[in-house]
């Protein structure tokens, strides 16, 4: 049951300080947790405004039909991307502590204008101005996202720490060349293969993400800017790692994308 007198302020305030300090939470408290997606979404905002970076685009979450029914979700969950905590590849990306991380590789579109935000409006072909492959670092502020119920993990910015951005593969959002992206994409970790394509029920649909946040964007009354990218969700097998000290790559059509953890 939602509770009506929450208010996100307190809430995103110990998330942000769980943020900067490196340390992990159990839970949050009692009082303190949201009871609904909505709830967590309205701390996610105030998170968001509270850190004063600037929003460069978006991140989905728990998006192939495998991961939303085991999570009994109808949609993947949205989180926001930061601009300082974007970088290009063989960055180095410094953890505020040593604890463990998730490491996605993704498909990402950039958007070609702003998208309204309309109920029912489905991604376009004019929208997308181009494809990228970006690995997501997902720390969340829980010492276990997956045990805290999802408005929490909403609140939390969907566990968002960092986004390593390829160059682009294309321009727009060729179908074809993402079923062959997918394919021949093979992520290492020290020089050793260490993950592969999903396939099936595990895989994520990026256009499927795409409208998702169109939706998401909808209920929220937010404008979906040009320019802003969107990170749609695993596309090779997620994986953890247990803090830094390691490189990680993905090769795909000759090219490769690349980041260490310090």
């Amino acid at each position: 049951m939602t509770n009506s007198t929450f208010t996100p302020v307190a809430t995103a305030a110990l998330l942000l300080d769980t943020w900067r300090t490196g340390e992990l939470l159990q839970s949050l408290p009692e009082p303190l947790k949201p009871a609904s997606l909505t709830q967590g979404y309205d701390v996610q905002d105030q998170l968001f405004s509270a850190a004063g970076g600037r929003r460069c685009g978006w991140k989905l979450g728990v998006g192939s039909p495998a991961a939303m029914r085991a999570g009994n979700l109808s949609r993947p969950l949205v989180g926001q991307l930061e601009a300082a905590r974007c970088h290009a590849s063989g960055a180095e990306i410094r953890l505020p502590a040593q604890t463990p991380v998730t490491i996605e590789c993704e498909v990402a579109f950039v958007l070609d204008r702003d998208v309204q935000p309309e109920p029912g409006r489905l991604p376009c072909a004019e929208d997308i101005r181009a494809t990228c492959v970006t690995f997501e670092v997902v720390r969340s502020r829980f010492v276990d996202r997956k045990s805290v119920g999802w408005p929490s993990f909403a609140a939390d910015n969907v566990g968002f720490e960092a986004l390593v951005v390829g160059e682009n593969v294309c321009s727009g959002a060729d179908l074809t060349l993402l079923t062959q992206l997918a394919a021949s994409a093979l992520v290492y970790v020290d020089g050793a293969p260490r993950a592969q394509a999903l396939s099936g029920d595990a895989a994520t649909d990026p256009l499927s993400s795409l409208a998702a946040l169109y939706a998401h964007a909808a209920e929220r009354g937010e404008i979906l800017r040009a320019g802003d990218l969107v990170s749609t969700g695993a596309m090779c097998a997620p994986f953890d790692l247990p803090g830094a000290g390691f490189s990680v790559s993905v090769q795909y059509f000759g090219k490769e994308l690349k980041f260490t953890l310090v």
